[in-house]
């Protein structure tokens, strides 16, 4: 049914009347105009203001043919309560409404306004409007592992010098002389004269030699090895609070103890 708080004549174009828009209250004029899902859909052309109510009760909105696939160029009324702001980004999010919503909804011409309007809107937004949906989000507790550098290992060689002690056998000649009295016959005939026997001695002497000798060796591998850490975390999610006490709530799909 019409709105019973204006009629046609209270109804007008804020570009055509005698009004600004109040002070701290943002002029949405040209803003970019979406859908629920971020669907650029238009901009908005102007407002449709209430004088007798001193309120915005429509958005003009200039439909774009391209963004929506049509073949011409139209306005649209919105009701100014599926027009959610975004200051930032400006632009208009159309609450509640789909694309064939919004195609479905009569073209405005800019001219005329009657009642006939309110009617024609409130009926085919309350049919057409998206369930309005309340979300519930979890933390999910999301573990990555990276290889970072845990130090290295250095395998090296330095010379160090060890004093040895070793015992080692030399022989050599001893010359023994031994003196014997003689008291038989030489045989012959003894002539004095000087005479000399050389008795060569040899001996053995330390002959010392150092060579390199390979004695050991490192074989150096290296291997990936698991070892398990736990982690601990807090993670929140959300519940649903819904007040039962009135008997009227039926829950689909309630897993709830008691639910109905």
């Amino acid at each position: 049914m019409a709105n019973p708080l204006h009629t046609r004549e209270s109804l007008s174009r804020l570009g055509n009347a005698d009004y600004e828009v109040a002070p701290g209250e943002h002029d949405v004029r040209g803003w970019k105009v979406l859908l629920p899902d971020d669907e650029r859909i238009g901009t908005v052309a102007d407002l449709i203001i209430d004088s007798a109510a001193g309120k915005v009760r429509y958005l003009d909105v200039n439909v774009d043919r391209k963004a929506v696939g049509l073949d011409h160029d139209r306005h649209a009324l919105i009701p100014i309560g599926n027009a959610q702001l975004a200051p930032d980004d400006k632009c208009v999010v159309l609450s509640g409404l789909t694309r064939p919503a919004l195609l479905a909804l009569p073209d405005y011409t800019g001219t005329d306004f009657d009642a006939r309007y309110d009617a024609e809107y409130g009926s085919r937004l309350q049919h057409d409007r998206i369930s309005k949906r309340l979300t519930r989000s979890a933390e999910e507790l999301r573990v990555g592992k990276r290889v970072a550098n845990a130090g290295e290992v250095r395998v090296s060689k330095h010379v160090e010098t060890e004093h040895v002690k070793q015992d080692v056998p030399l022989r050599r000649d001893e010359v023994h002389i031994e003196r014997r009295p003689v008291d038989h016959a030489v045989g012959h005939t003894p002539e004095f004269r000087n005479d000399e026997i050389v008795v060569p001695i040899v001996e053995e002497e330390q002959v010392v030699e150092k060579r390199a000798v390979v004695k050991e060796e490192l074989v150096i591998s290296k291997e990936p090895v698991t070892k398990h850490e736990t982690i601990d975390a807090d993670l929140r999610h959300e519940e649903f609070d819904i007040d039962r006490s009135s008997g009227h709530v039926r829950l689909k799909n309630d897993d709830t103890p008691g639910g109905h």
